[in-house]
């Protein structure tokens, strides 16, 4: 073996990174374990050597060895071999690395048999003795962080099924909560409504107005935790069939034109490209489409204006709500869509409801392939923009609109 050479100025300046790590040199001669001892702290390991494999032994059992570097022969031909052996047995994931100064098949296949992870003919270079010490190591670190990784993605299997589980009770709460809530609920409307024609006086007849109003905002509450609940599933049955996508709109806007003349507001309706009937689940649609036209008029200004526009093109439906009303925050706007949260909580004492939605349009949106996205108006205002696949070939297309077709209303 070479004599170890003091490092120049350009090896300290070209220098590896420090290795972390415990390796034991096990040989007769005195120089060889000094000098692989030297090489093996250079690269910033932990060395203990020792001139016997009966010494080797007893360090081995005295602590943790990352490798062991052993010469062959040393008082037996096969001394090495038996003791590589040895470790390979009690310590399977203790490297081994044998050097001789007499290779011969006799040795090599048994010492290989053993497990030896790499085979050094004396006088070998320092740097080739380097080389094979940063493999090792970098193997057995990499093999830790592996073993890291499998642990922690284990730990966040399990994590991840445990907050499955929490969820599946959360939505079983909420639906039969509300399957609870719905019956009393409705037997009060139905009361309320037949009190109306008994009660008396305006104070009484106002009276029994607030209990409607009441009970309506109740039963409202209702069918959105049933609604929560029901797209909370992993996998939301969908019940299609051919759905005029702007006649739905239109029954939807019509239908809650109590609610936003009450509020001064302007809604328009356009329209533009080729309409196409749209193979969809009506109910859940609607249901999505009206939360966001609920939002757009609950978040609004009042004299506010709610824009519903649709756009058909060959790849997809685009249908979006715009409105005048306060916006949403940009540090906001990553959340909205989570369930059972509303960014304007001072909006939210005012309008009431629970927040869930977004999250349910969401929902119902990506059960058809499609996804909810928010953005900001020029001015103020929020669009919430649906997006939904085209109609595949084979259903039938509507009457052409023209270019653009708006509804003020």
């Amino acid at each position: 073996m070479s004599k170890p050479t003091v490092p120049s100025d350009e090896r300290k300046m070209n220098a590896r990174p420090a290795e972390t790590g415990r390796a034991l040199v096990v040989d007769d001669d005195r120089h060889v374990r000094e000098v692989c001892g030297r090489v093996l702290e250079g690269i910033g390991l932990t060395v203990e050597t020792a001139d016997s494999a009966k010494e080797a032994w007893e360090r081995m059992l005295g602590g943790r060895f990352d490798f062991v570097l052993s010469d062959i022969a040393m008082s037996d031909p096969r001394a090495g071999v038996t003791l590589a052996e040895e470790i390979r047995n009690r310590w399977p994931e203790t490297d081994v690395v044998m050097m001789t100064g007499a290779p011969a098949l006799e040795t090599a296949i048994p010492s290989l048999k053993t497990g030896v992870v790499d085979y050094l003919i004396k006088p070998f270079p320092n740097q080739q003795l380097e080389a094979v010490a940063r493999r090792l190591i970098g193997l057995r670190r990499l093999a830790r962080e592996l073993e890291r990784e499998k642990l922690l993605r284990s730990e966040l299997e399990a994590a991840y099924a445990e907050l499955q589980k929490v969820e599946r009770l959360k939505v079983a709460l909420l639906s039969r909560v509300s399957h609870e809530l719905r019956t009393p609920v409705t037997i009060a409307r139905m009361a309320a409504g037949m009190l109306e024609a008994e009660v008396p006086g305006p104070a009484g007849k106002g009276v029994l107005k607030k209990l409607a109003g009441a009970l309506d905002r109740m039963q409202g509450v209702v069918e959105d935790l049933l609604l929560f609940a029901r797209t909370r599933a992993e996998q939301l049955p969908l019940d299609k069939s051919e759905l005029d996508l702007q006649a739905l709109l239109e029954r939807i806007v019509e239908s809650h034109r109590p609610l936003w003349e009450e509020r001064r507001l302007s809604v328009k309706l356009s329209s533009e490209g080729e309409r196409r009937l749209l193979l969809a689940d009506g109910e859940l649609l609607e249901a999505a489409f009206t939360r966001l036209l609920l939002n757009a008029i609950h978040f609004n200004k009042k004299e506010g204006l709610i824009e519903v526009s649709t756009l058909y093109s060959q790849a997809e439906i685009v249908v979006a709500f715009s409105d005048t009303g306060v916006g949403v925050a940009l540090e906001e706007s990553e959340r909205i869509f989570d369930g059972l949260y509303q960014a304007a909580e001072h909006m939210t004492r005012e309008v009431g409801g629970l927040g869930v939605g977004l999250a349910v349009a969401q929902r119902i949106a990506e059960a058809h392939g499609g996804a909810v996205s928010f953005g900001g108006r020029p001015g103020g205002g929020s669009v919430f923009t649906v997006r939904l696949p085209a109609p595949q070939a084979g259903v039938r297309e509507m009457a052409s609109v023209g270019a653009e077709s708006d509804d003020e209303r």
